[in-house]
């Protein structure tokens, strides 16, 4: 069963403001919704993906190339708090765009 996603406004406008072509944009929308709502125990527990494993943070970046758009790579990572996953919940605490 997926996990709930959790985006606080601020994220959610920093999301929509990035200089993205729409096609762009709702591939990242599906990004959030089919990788990070569906995140396996393996991947978000794994070492590799904590900035520090005592805190309940993971990291995950898509990278998508805008042909619909600039035609330039972009990547987006995404820090996640999972110290809710009990509940079924994960918060995208913290956005960065490069490209």
């Amino acid at each position: 069963m997926p996990f709930h996603i959790h985006i606080p406004d601020a994220e959610q406008a920093y999301l929509d403001g990035l200089p993205l072509s729409p096609e762009a944009k709702e591939r990242v929308n599906r990004f959030v919704e089919g990788v990070i709502a569906n995140i396996s125990d393996q991947f978000r527990l794994d070492p590799a993906n904590r900035a520090d494993p005592s805190k309940p943070y993971f990291r995950i970046r898509q990278v998508i190339v805008d042909i619909w758009g600039d035609g330039s790579e972009h990547s987006i990572d995404f820090h996640v708090r999972d110290d809710k996953v009990a509940f079924g919940v994960l918060l995208i605490v913290f956005i960065d765009h490069n490209g």
